[in-house]
């Protein structure tokens, strides 16, 4: 109890001292701007009380299977998993910090025997002639000790420290968690409009090259009455390898992404499929976004950079600590024998109590321990600076990136929409005698072309609008969870 008292005692004035067991942590001031560069027509910024992280913002595009997709993928990818993993880690390794307050209890016993010599028992000291009680006339001799062996060590403003530090590494394990789970819903939102892409560019690219041949084979007999001359022949059947060349191109993308889409949702037998049109897609609408200083708070990069930040502020703390005294407390308890034949009868108990402390005096290696962690602590807040200064910068690129590329869709749009009438009128006045066949066939080449241009730029958008979710942090805390998959064996105990 009077060590206790001392404890309390000693603690609150050492706490009252920053310089004495570490500075204390201070979060860095980094410059933010009010708002962002960028201001596209089609993005409002929302209030500070609306958090994008909360919102399922995939759900805007009412596709079923990418709902599906993205609830599998949050319950089963593996690198969320083992993000998971680390979560259950580092509480474990924090509550390990938390028990070093509480004594060990050991269970310990010894015995002994020999024999002695040269001995004497003609002694007026009772404590010898008692002895040679004990030993008896062969002056051989044997003993047994047993019992409960506490014991406690502890330097108390390192354990501080040292739980500051597994406190700041749990939250990093979680919010490497979140980052996990962003970068997953994004990933998976990408591959599978990629995915629809490419499946509908292949139907227009087979079209093309079907289109071209029978353009070809017309345009041959044209050159066999001279109406075409060789040039005419060569140029076509020139595009007609073009086209094809992309189709086996296509393809591999297509098995690629199909892949890239079971990983994440973790299924290898997984064929996925959607009855959507990639070019029915509805993009427009506006899109919600964070101002600068809510973003701050929720990318988990620069909350990662900052609990960084925070074990290395700690593990100053913990070198400092390391001038402080360490208090090493036992008291075993137990019985005794001085006969190893009477093994399970006690002749007698005993306990004892011993405390020390021990302080170093002369290591000057500590310092090194001092300065090394004050390194780690200068890269991880320049680390921490960098972190926030790139990601206003991803954001401001973000915002420029869908608002060029919105545009450019926009044109590709009023680009195929007028190919596509001309193509609808030219059937038409094909059927009707107006034009010639390779006239009306030329028209329907054109408007596949068209229509591959119109893809791609399609998909340019959609990927420019998951980035910027994916800048602003959205989505990440949808159905979030720390609770680990159950293996259905021993290991779940």
């Amino acid at each position: 109890m009077q060590l206790k008292k001392i404890i309390l005692m000693i603690l609150p004035i050492m706490a009252s001292s920053c310089a004495i067991f570490g500075p204390s942590y201070e979060k860095p001031v980094v410059e933010t701007p009010q708002t962002w560069q960028s201001h596209p027509t089609n993005v409002q910024f929302v209030e500070s009380g609306v958090n994008l992280s909360d919102m399922s913002w995939w759900n805007r595009f009412n596709d079923e299977k990418l709902n599906e997709l993205i609830n599998q993928a949050l319950e089963n990818n593996n690198d969320i998993q083992t993000a998971i993993g680390n979560i259950t880690s580092a509480a474990a390794q924090l509550q390990q910090v938390k028990m070093n307050w509480v004594p060990t209890v050991s269970l310990g016993g010894s015995a002994s025997f020999g024999s002695t010599f040269n001995s004497s028992t003609s002694s007026s000291n009772p404590a010898i002639s008692s002895s040679s009680n004990i030993l008896g006339a062969n002056n051989n001799f044997n003993f047994y000790s047993a019992g409960l062996i506490p014991s406690y060590s502890i330097n108390i403003f390192q354990q501080l420290k040292q739980q500051d530090a597994a406190k700041a590494n749990l939250a990093l394990a979680t919010t490497n968690k979140d980052a996990v789970r962003l970068t997953v819903i994004s990933q998976l939102t990408a591959s599978y409009f990629t995915l629809l892409a490419l499946n509908e560019q292949l139907e227009q690219q087979t079209e093309l090259s079907t289109n071209l041949s029978k353009l070809l084979e017309l345009v041959k007999v044209q050159y066999q009455y001279g109406l075409a001359n060789i040039n005419d022949v060569q140029n076509y059947q020139q595009k007609i390898s073009e086209a094809k060349m992309q189709i086996p191109g296509i393809k591999q993308n297509i098995v690629v992404t199909q892949n890239a889409l079971q990983v994440l949702v973790n299924r290898t037998t997984y064929k996925i499929t959607s009855n959507h049109k990639f070019t029915a897609i509805n993009t427009n609408g506006i899109i919600p976004a964070n101002l600068p200083s809510t973003v701050l708070n929720n990318r988990p990069d620069i909350r990662m950079a900052e609990e960084q930040l925070k074990i290395a502020n700690a593990n100053i703390g913990v070198a400092t600590t390391n001038f402080f005294p360490k208090i090493n407390l036992t008291t075993p308890i137990g019985g005794y024998n001085a006969q190893l034949g009477n093994l399970f009868s006690s002749s007698g108990d005993f306990w004892t109590a011993q405390i020390m402390a021990v302080m170093p005096i002369l290591n000057l290696s500590l310092y090194s321990l001092i300065t090394q962690a004050k390194g780690q602590y200068y890269v991880a807040y320049y680390n921490y600076v960098k972190t926030t200064k790139s990601a206003f910068a991803d954001v401001n690129n973000s915002l420029s990136g869908y608002e060029q590329t919105q545009q450019t869709y926009k044109e590709a749009n009023v680009y195929y929409d007028t190919v596509s009438s001309t193509s609808k009128l030219n059937t038409l006045n094909y059927k009707n005698g107006y034009i010639s066949y390779p006239a009306s066939l030329s028209s329907q080449i054109a408007n596949n072309n068209a229509k591959i241009i119109l893809i791609q730029t399609k998909l340019q958008e959609l990927q420019s609008i998951i980035a910027l979710y994916q800048s602003l942090a959205g989505g990440y805390n949808y159905k979030n969870s720390d609770k680990p998959k159950k293996f259905d064996n021993s290991l779940d105990a």
